[in-house]
Parts: structure tokens; sequence; C-alpha cells
């Protein structure tokens, strides 16, 4: 059984967590948002030395991984086109490159300039795969004509998969991106988003005490009802969500959704790769007090957040904190 950290046992750790929030905060200063969060990223794709899990920051991918495998099987035909949005540097699409069928389009759209060169570079080595459009922008460029880049998003309704992992953070209005990326899938299509409980999960807490702590300079309540927003519309019915497909129905968009809560973690080498968690989901902040929110947060609510050492199996000897998700698959009936 993992070694679970209650509340006296973090306060005893107290000294372990400042020496790693220093080491943090030492990392990660001076560099550009851009920089900071690749630095994250890179703390949580960690390889295994003896390769015993395909991801050691996370089993997030590993569980998503398999319904995307399914998806891509039954909805993307020889010569369709999978549109990926904050899309990374591909490594997650890696996974299931073998899946794609003979002659697909892959489109990609991502702000990091970094990524989204690594990116292009592995679907150029795909023989199977065509390039389409590579848009370095987030998901508030998908409206045509939104964007100052050269490169446009794929046409409306011609999208026969539409990929959203773990990007929906960056959406200023959750409702009206998830209605511009509908607009780009074909009848039949569907969009595959996968987002962390915000409510329960590690890297949402530390948001959420961010935002009410002041740190982020944008409207504090408006933020906050952002992070709701996304259970409401994505989340499974029985969680508080349930409210994409009417939404999504009054804009002239009919679909047909299914959500699925899988209970998966975050795990770290160190206490200084869960405080680098905390840059994921606050990726255009450069202060470090999320960093120091992320600190508090184990010190004081290790129970909530599940703060554990793994004691067994492929994880043995890492820490790790709760990092649920939502699985939601969004197929477009027509209109």
């Amino acid at each position: 059984m993992p070694h679970q950290i209650d509340r006296n046992r973090a306060h005893e750790l107290s000294p372990r967590i400042d020496e790693a929030l220093e080491i943090v905060c030492n990392e990660f200063a001076g560099l550009d948002t851009h920089q900071q969060y690749r630095n994250a990223f890179s703390r949580v794709l960690k390889p295994d030395p003896l390769d015993r899990v395909m991801m050691m920051g996370t089993d997030q991918r590993d569980l998503f991984i398999p319904l995307l495998r399914q998806t891509i099987v039954e909805h993307v035909p020889v010569g369709g086109h999978i549109f990926d949005i904050g899309a990374g540097d591909g490594q997650t699409f890696a996974f299931v490159a073998d899946a794609v069928p003979q002659g697909t389009t892959v489109s990609i759209a991502e702000p990091n300039p970094g990524y989204l060169a690594d990116y292009v570079s592995f679907l150029e080595r795909q023989p199977h795969l065509h390039l389409g459009v590579a848009l370095q922008g987030g998901v508030e460029h998908l409206d045509h004509g939104a964007t100052d880049s050269a490169t446009e998003p794929p046409a409306e309704q011609t999208v026969d998969l539409a990929l959203g992992l773990h990007m929906l953070y960056f959406a200023a209005d959750p409702q009206v991106s998830l209605e511009g990326i509908l607009r780009l899938v074909a009848t039949g299509g569907v969009f595959f988003n996968v987002i962390t409980d915000e409510l329960t999960g590690f890297a949402g807490v530390v948001q959420r005490e961010f935002i009410k702590a002041g740190g982020d300079p944008r409207d504090g309540e408006r933020q906050l009802a952002i992070l709701d927003e996304r259970r409401r519309l994505l989340a499974p019915q029985e969680e508080g969500g349930g409210g994409l497909a009417p939404a999504l129905r009054a804009a002239g968009i009919d679909v047909a959704v299914s959500a699925v809560r899988q209970p998966s973690r975050h795990y770290g080498h160190t206490l200084a790769d869960l405080l680098a968690l905390a840059k994921l989901n606050l990726a255009d902040v450069a202060s470090p007090l999320n960093f120091e929110i992320a600190a508090k947060t184990l010190r004081d609510r290790s129970e909530e957040i599940g703060l554990r050492i793994e004691t067994d199996g492929p994880r043995i000897g890492m820490w790790s904190v709760s990092a649920p998700q939502w699985v939601t698959r969004v197929r477009r009936n027509g209109g």
C-alpha cells in the first residue's frame, strides 16, 4: 500500500518542502513563460531508466491513450483529417500514430514555437501521414481571420477528429472555444477532450488558491468562474457536468456527448518535481507565487490532495498527488 502523508507528517517535511521550493524558484528565475512551461513539462516527462512506464510524471496519458486509440479506429477514415489543438511537441500523438489510417492529414495548432517545430519534424518522419496546417497559436486563434499568422486553421466541417489533450485551460471563454472547435468537426466526426478535475486535483487546487491570493492580474472572480465552467461543460453529469450538449445545441451544433472520470495521479522523483507541476495550469505566470502556494498546499492540505509515497509497482519510491481527469468525447451529429 502507498504511504499516505497526513498533515502532521507533511509539517515534519517542511524543511524538505522549503528546500524544494528554493530549487524550483531558482530554476525558473529569468525564464520567459514558454521556457518555464517547457521546463515544467520536462520534469513531468522524465524517462524511466528501466522503461517500466511510458510516462514517469503522470499516468493521465496512460489512461486516456486506449480510449483515444479506440476513437481513432472508429472515427478516422483512410485519408481523413485530424486536428491536434494545443498540440505540444507531438510526444502524446506519437503513442497513437500507428493507429492512424494511411493518408491521414494531421494539422496542429501550438503556441510554443519550439514545440511546434518538434511536432512538424515528427510528422514529416511518418510516411503514412500528411502534414496539414501548422498554426503557431492556441485555441484563441482558431477563428478564421483571428490570427496574425499567414496560416489559418482548417476549414469548417473538414476535421474527422479534433484533439484537446489537456489544453482547454488556456481558453479565456471555454464555451466559445468549444463552439469554435466543433464548427471545424465534420458530421460524424468527434472532438476528444481531456482535462483535469480542477476542484480536487493538486494542480487545480493550487490554481484556485493562486487566484484567491491575487496572483492572477485578471479578474479573479471571473477566473474562478471559468474553472467551474469547464467542470459544467465537460465533467460527467453526476459530477456537476453535462452542460456541453445543450450549450452547443443552442449555438446550432447538434452533438452527442459522453464523459468518464479517470482517477489518475501526478508523480515526481522529488518534491521539486511536484512543485514544478504548478506551472502547467499557470503557464502564463512568471511570478514565484504559484510555487509558494504549491509548497503551502503540500504542507497544509496533504490529505486533501492525496500526497503519498509509492511503495510498490513501477513507480516505487516516487512522490505522487491526485490528478483525476475527465475524458469527454463529443460527436457531431449535424448542423
